[in-house]
């Protein structure tokens, strides 16, 4: 079984210096092994790509659709993709670690804006890559037609506040003035991502999520997120299809926002309840309860 006591120390310390420091040899293998699904075999069924390859289909202006299922539901329906798309390998590991910091204004105007629904909204987080080590502040924005613009820029360490150095990529990319940002939350997942023969479609698949926040955490252990990121006006339909033959639909997920709220009930969240409430029916979670801190609440 996890070490919950070890996880809460070293939650304990993210909002601390020493976190920069521990970050990136930390890997949390005492945590995440038991949580995130042994993928390996089904995933040396496909054939893979390198970094190199995959980045002809970066896709930093696309059409975003997410799908959440459970593990089971991911299992069925990998060897339906087997002919149609390669997989992302890198070092001989499919699945990689990823550790996201989310930014945002003292009252959370970037959470609230996701909650209302509102045209132009940003997130604004650093990504850390486990295994190549890179580093990266992005922004994301939506537009009013539903468009996904991504903007990044590569960082040397991990950060606690946006560095002077990148207060003029914040304010060309957003509508956030750096000084106005601290980090709220960090998550951690693994993602394997694959892509279309025709590079023109990427699908990043995240299990082993882990949303914390100072002495809080949560973890939605049998969640899967699928996220079909395509061109606009060139988009394949096969995992479409796939999906559709399971009954999965896409649906709206944020894990910044799904995170804030689960972590913070007292959070503004009503229009999240229903999406929340699919959550525990996919994860097989009769209730929820979490209201105390140093606590560990697991899905």
């Amino acid at each position: 079984k996890p070490c919950f006591s070890q996880w809460e120390k070293y939650a304990q310390k993210l909002t601390k210096k020493t976190y920069l420091k521990s970050l990136k040899p930390f890997t949390m293998q005492h945590l995440t092994n038991d949580f995130t699904p042994d993928l390996t075999t089904d995933l040396v069924r496909f054939k893979s790509v390198n970094l190199e390859q995959i980045n002809q289909a970066k896709l930093m202006n696309r059409v975003d659709h997410k799908f959440v299922m459970n593990r089971n539901d991911l299992f069925n329906l990998l060897p339906a993709l087997y002919k149609n798309y390669f997989v992302l390998k890198i070092e001989d590991v499919f699945n990689h670690q990823y550790t996201s910091t989310y930014f945002d204004t003292y009252d959370l105007a970037m959470y609230h804006a996701h909650h209302n629904q509102r045209a132009n909204r940003f997130k604004i987080r650093q990504r850390f890559y486990h295994t190549t080590g890179d580093s990266f502040l992005e922004i994301k924005r939506k537009d009013n037609k539903g468009v996904t613009h991504k903007s990044r820029t590569e960082v040397s360490n991990v950060i606690d506040k946006i560095p002077y150095r990148q207060f003029g990529f914040v304010l060309g990319n957003s509508q956030y003035h750096p000084m106005a940002l601290k980090p709220v939350m960090t998550n951690e997942f693994y993602r394997f991502t694959l892509v279309n023969k025709a590079m023109t479609q990427r699908v990043t698949v995240d299990t082993g999520l882990h949303f914390f926040q100072e002495n809080n955490s949560v973890s939605l252990t049998d969640l899967v997120i699928t996220e079909v990121k395509s061109l606009r006006y060139n988009m394949d339909t096969t995992i479409f299809n796939v999906l559709a033959d399971y009954k999965i639909k896409p649906t709206g997920m944020s894990k910044y926002a799904v995170g804030m709220a689960l972590l913070n009930p007292d959070l503004k969240q009503n229009l999240f309840k229903q999406k929340i409430n699919k959550l525990k029916t996919i994860t097989h979670v009769a209730q929820y309860t979490f209201n105390k801190p140093n606590k560990h609440a697991i899905f």
